[in-house]
């Protein structure tokens, strides 16, 4: 049986249903900086900060303070929204994007342990 194959279909439908308690460690990312991560790569690389609000399901305040923890880290970028300028759009860096790569091989082989 190919576990790493099952464990990649299992971490991406984990990553597309935040509501849905499966693990613990799991679980506990979904709150923070790696769903925000995952969220913008998953959407194009881009959303405003009230769509990542609703989607995590916590205060504006909360993803205000994980935004402003992911950009000191440089994992982030906020810019102006084109076509509202009230509004920002939060893209993944560089440095976002290979955090999240390897983040994502690090639970891949956690789930392979899990179901081996």
């Amino acid at each position: 049986m190919d576990y790493e194959t099952l464990a990649e279909e299992l971490v991406n439908m984990r990553g597309s249903r935040p509501q849905i308690r499966f693990d613990r460690k799991l679980s506990k990312v979904m709150k923070g900086e790696i769903f925000v991560l995952n969220y913008l790569k998953n959407h194009d690389n881009h959303a405003h900060p009230k769509d990542l609000s609703d989607e995590m399901m916590v205060s504006t305040a909360r993803t205000a303070v994980i935004l402003n923890h992911l950009e000191q880290d440089g994992l982030i970028m906020r810019i102006p929204d084109e076509k509202d300028n009230r509004q920002i759009i939060v893209r993944l860096d560089e440095k976002g994007i290979s955090l999240l790569e390897k983040h994502h091989q690090e639970v891949v082989m956690y789930m392979v342990k899990i179901l081996e």
